[in-house]
């Protein structure tokens, strides 16, 4: 059963397991915004929408997972619970978006096409060499900042911001910038397919924009007019450029423009090729539009998600604890261990849940369900075989000891037999689905550390500290056990 040091190791990894768990679960942040839930828990929005082509010309895959990525993008910005967007079939997008306030407002936006916009840079701000966890408060005090700056006007100018890797040491560049409300030049200035990744005289990528013949009347005449004022303010000239209100770049104006333009990302090199290439297929899917329709639509209320859960939660509740009271009631004594060790199941899969993270809905409930039966089936096989071992008339200590040997492989080959069935489901699932192969994948693999390894480790200790168990207490009846072992019995 493993020396007395083995499993106190094992039983003080457990409780380290079990402290970080408690950290992440009720310290981090409060308990009650700790787990991610999923729209049919949470309540929110369900669209599903339809691409096509201005003319009406065939949508390409390319085309649709472009369109995917802005619509993310836009609900990031939203400042809602992780989208999940995903293009289905060849031509459609479903978005689901749990913990939506406004429905009507993030369909209205999930459904607008890219939009590119150049902008006259009215005053600005950075902070660079930002680390990632201060990004955001940064953000708001810039902000505040620049409010209160002459040029800000309210109702006629906003505040947008670039993020960059940053050029010398970690973190992120951060710039803001007060730009007019509407932009100086939008992006059907843009010639179709209009840009293109390339190197400039300085052998820098960059990404080159073509614009059309008025295009560059207007970009002349918008970027004439920041010389003069610059001339006479003495403030740099500066042209943002953004796409969906996010600043992608925002250069210097040292001359005049008119038709060609580029994007650079001003560190050594130019921008990164990824990057670059990304950016390219952005602004050409921008200046060319995929026309989204939305052709359904489900809003799950609040109510009727905070029903599912305590629903949910309930049948949860009451299995676990059917589990626990047949594990103590047919096993005596190796019953509480094993109740013991799915207690400890069940905060570790809360604590994993939180630290992925993953998003609840119902069918991971259902997940977390079945895992705590695999877990008690480990247990179950275990037991029967352990007590099988004191029919024959062997101690204790020993039938644990062959009870897990013989035992284990038949666990093994159940449990990976499951895991396949997962794996399956995950690979040709989408959705919530997807989430109750994740919660029964992780449920699995964990029921193998406590179902076996923790609650071995438990009773090894139970022995070596003297602790006598006799057949009664494994649930075995005194007249069913051997008076003398079998032959070739060890």
């Amino acid at each position: 059963m493993g020396s007395t040091r083995n499993n106190l190791i094992v039983l003080g990894l457990v409780v380290v397991l079990i402290g970080v768990a408690a950290y992440l679960i009720f310290v981090r942040q409060p308990v009650t915004k700790s787990t991610q839930l999923g729209l049919d828990l949470q309540g929110g929005v369900s669209a599903q929408l339809e691409g096509s082509q201005t003319g009406g010309g065939t949508v390409s895959r390319e085309e649709m997972e472009q369109a995917s990525d802005l619509i993310r993008q836009r609900i990031d910005r939203l400042g809602v619970a992780e989208p999940d967007v995903r293009v289905q079939g060849q031509e459609q997008i479903v978005v689901q978006i749990p913990g939506v306030e406004n429905p009507r407002e993030v369909i209205d936006i999930i459904g607008q096409t890219a939009q590119l916009g150049f902008y006259q840079v009215l005053a600005f701000d950075q902070s660079p060499s930002t680390p990632a966890d201060e990004v955001q408060p940064v953000e708001d005090e810039m902000e505040e900042d620049l409010k209160d700056d002459e040029a800000f006007e309210p109702g006629e100018s906003e505040i947008l911001f670039e993020e960059s890797p940053a050029i010398q040491g970690g973190g992120t560049d951060v710039s803001a910038y007060v730009v007019r409300d509407e932009p100086d030049l939008t992006g059907g200035a843009l010639q179709q397919n209009g840009a293109n990744v390339e190197f400039d005289q300085q052998n820098e990528r960059a990404v080159s924009l073509q614009l059309t013949s008025e295009g560059g009347d207007q970009m002349a005449d918008l970027t004439q007019e920041m010389l003069n004022e610059s001339a006479i303010s003495g403030e740099p000239p500066l042209l943002a450029i953004a796409l969906d209100q996010s600043i992608q770049s925002a250069p210097e104006v040292q001359s005049v423009l008119q038709d060609q333009i580029s994007i650079s990302g001003g560190a050594p090199g130019g921008l990164p090729e990824d990057e670059a290439r990304q950016l390219e297929t952005v602004l050409n899917t921008g200046a060319l539009p995929v026309n989204m329709a939305i052709i359904s639509q489900t809003t799950v209320g609040p109510t009727l998600g905070l029903s599912s859960l305590r629903s949910g939660l309930i049948a949860a509740l009451l299995g676990f604890a059917l589990v626990l009271a047949l594990l103590v009631i047919i096993y005596r004594a190796l019953g509480l261990v094993a109740a013991l060790a799915l207690l400890v199941y069940a905060f570790l899969m809360w604590g994993i849940i939180v630290a992925v993270p993953v998003t609840m809905t119902l069918p991971g409930i259902a997940g977390i369900v079945l895992s705590i039966g695999v877990a008690a089936d480990a247990n179950v096989v275990i037991f029967e075989r352990i007590k099988e071992e004191v029919r024959r008339g062997r101690t204790p200590r020993a039938a644990i000891q062959a009870g897990y040997d013989r035992g284990f492989r038949a666990i093994l080959d159940g449990n990976i037999t499951t895991l396949i069935t997962a794996f399956i489901l995950f690979a040709l699932s989408s959705g919530s689905v997807r989430g109750f192969a994740v919660l029964l994948v992780i449920g699995v693999i964990l029921s193998m550390f406590t179902a076996v390894v923790v609650t071995r480790a438990l009773l090894g200790l139970l022995s070596g500290r003297g602790v006598q168990l006799s057949p009664g207490m494994m649930g075995v009846s005194r007249g069913s056990v051997s008076v003398k072992r079998p032959a070739g019995a060890s």
